[in-house]
């Protein structure tokens, strides 16, 4: 067992005092790993710059000499110690859904940001001790010992139960097939506690019902509401953390669709990720880069099921789940990066330049294009079964054949399962879509005539950004360009990445281009730029080609019965 004390004395400064013992077998070094990255965000997290003060010692005190061997390793000199202890401070000033955070409000841990682990003992149980005021309370899927003791069984499992301790903690509490679950709020919020209760039972129980059972015995939502824009969500064995904001947003309607859909989004992860892993991340190993092209199945279909399983329970209307499936082929046709990388390839290229946009049209969004896929999938297999199996089957299968077994599964054996639940090859899929870059137009078209739907396509508003082919961040107190079309006006005119826009036809833009460029339509529009602090000039002339597309799908006056057929299937599920 690993005895970890965790403490702090001036939160506003955000740092976290940790203290631990590791058993030692005498040999001449010890070495300590923090992770590299964490599970749900498949990049480097690089943790190890928030740790200062790093030292170790013996059991009696004295000092043991030490030396980095990596970027997140540590060596200690131990020959003839049987314990080891380590002593350091994290540095927590950030909050997100994934990320550790200390302030006089709040201890919000995420344990594989800043526990160490020994390479190879990897299994050795944790005791962790906080020292906290009386008042606060711990939420956590760890086992709780005491008050404020908690004991995880591995570094697997630590790694993966966030926790928040706090005064302020709101628990609310339902039971869903036999399984309990917990809503811990920490922050401000004016939300209708028994109305969010109901709703995360009935998203919950269609999740339940479309799997046959949940894969662990309790579930927690721990959520971060804050005072500023956020919406981020990480998911976890037996919890997530969601992190949303601004509180002035919280009786938005829209808001509130979206908080749904991230929770339904994360607790669908508990089967897919957590328990049909693909087969580079089972076991998980925290100190390298675990590649892997399976993220359009990671992400893809959760992101796909995530939102249709609130329009299955009831939760959201028809035209909610269109009005997001056209977002969905809106980012698919106007993001270039589809005619030059997979969906396949783009997942493994996420541990190389991250969750941003990157170089211009370079990549896809694996939530995204996965979704799509998804979507694809199952209508081909809605159609190769005349409406009797759909995308639902391939997913109870993968969890009978991988989840429930703790086998990794791989793209070969992915694809087996839809083939068979199919009754046919999907080569066409998977060899021009999934890794390939084929247009994804035909494929769509069949799903969407298959469930009735009506499919509309316009060109973005006349002299628009996005009609003249760029697009800008009007966020901030400058008006940045974030995106140019290749062969658009803009393009042609000379405008790109980064160009700050501080003149539209003599007129000073103050997020309101849109306006201005409809104040001039019809004449050459001339946008003063800075460009690496020199002024210049471009005029961009609107030639009247579709450079941005707005999709929009909606139900027909009637359906016709064999359309009819699908669409009950595909909204009501099994």
């Amino acid at each position: 067992m690993i005895h970890y004390t965790v403490r702090f004395t001036q939160p506003h400064r955000h740092f976290i005092s940790f203290e631990a013992a590791f058993p030692h077998d005498g040999s001449p070094a010890l070495r300590f790993q923090l992770p590299s990255w964490r599970p749900g965000r498949y990049e480097l997290g690089l943790f190890a710059k928030n740790i200062r003060s790093w030292r170790s010692t013996a059991a009696d005190g004295r000092p043991l000499a030490f030396s980095k061997f990596s970027r997140d390793g540590w060596e200690v000199q131990a020959e003839g110690e049987q314990e080891v202890r380590i002593f350091y401070e994290y540095y927590a000033a950030e909050l997100n859904a994934g990320s550790t955070y200390l302030d006089a409000e709040q201890l919000y841990i995420n344990p594989v940001n800043c526990f160490f682990y020994l390479p190879g003992r990897d299994a050795l149980g944790y005791h962790i001790a906080f020292e906290l005021p009386d008042a606060y309370e711990i939420a956590s899927g760890l086992e709780h010992l005491e008050k404020h003791v908690l004991r995880a069984t591995s570094f697997d499992q630590l790694a993966d139960c966030p926790l928040i301790a706090s005064a302020s903690l709101r628990h609310l509490h339902y039971r869903c097939r036999d399984v309990d679950f917990s809503i811990w709020i920490q922050g401000e919020h004016r939300i209708d506690e028994d109305a969010l209760l109901r709703q995360f039972e009935a998203f919950t129980a269609v999740q339940i019902d479309a799997f046959g059972g949940f894969p662990v015995k309790e579930y927690h939502f721990l959520f971060q509401f804050t005072p500023y824009f956020v919406r981020h969500g990480v998911e976890h064995t037996n919890s997530t953390v969601i992190a949303m904001g601004p509180v002035a947003d919280f009786l938005n309607e829209a808001w509130y669709e979206r908080m749904l859909g991230i929770s339904s989004h994360e607790l669908y992860h508990t089967w897919n990720v957590k328990s049909i892993r693909p087969v580079e991340m089972q076991p998980y190993r925290f100190d390298v880069e675990n590649y892997s092209r399976l993220g359009y199945v990671a992400e893809g279909v959760t992101t796909y099921y995530g939102d249709l399983m609130l329009r299955r329970a009831g939760l959201i209307s028809n035209e909610a789940i269109l009005d997001i499936f056209s977002r969905h082929l809106d980012e698919h046709f106007n993001n270039p990066g589809r005619h030059h990388l997979s969906v396949a390839d783009s997942s493994l290229d996420t541990w190389l330049d991250g969750y941003v946009a990157g170089i211009p049209g370079r990549k896809v969004s694996i939530y995204n294009e996965g979704c799509l896929i998804a979507w694809i999938c199952d209508g081909g297999i809605m159609q190769a079964t005349e409406g009797e199996r759909s995308l639902d089957d391939v997913m109870r299968l993968m969890y009978e054949r991988f989840g429930l077994t703790g086998k990794g599964f791989t793209d070969s054996d992915y694809r087996s399962v839809v083939e068979e639940v199919a009754g046919r090859s999907m080569d066409d899929v998977f060899s021009r879509l999934v890794h390939g870059t084929s247009d994804y137009t035909p494929f769509l078209e069949r799903t969407i005539h298959l469930l009735g739907l009506e499919w509309k396509v316009e060109r973005t508003s006349r002299w628009s950004e996005a009609a003249l082919g760029f697009s800008v961040d009007e966020s901030g107190s400058r008006m940045l360009v974030t995106d140019v079309v290749s062969d658009s006006p803009a393009d042609r005119a000379g405008l790109w990445l980064d160009d700050e826009i501080v003149t539209v036809n003599g007129f000073a833009p103050y997020k309101n281009i849109q306006h201005l460029l409809r104040m001039h339509s019809g004449r050459a529009i001339v946008l003063g730029i800075m460009r690496k602090y020199r002024h210049a000039e471009v005029t961009l002339h609107d030639d009247g080609h579709v450079w941005r597309t707005r999709h929009t799908l909606a139900m027909p006056a009637s359906f016709a019965p064999a359309n009819h057929r699908y669409w009950q299937k595909w909204i009501g599920g099994a």
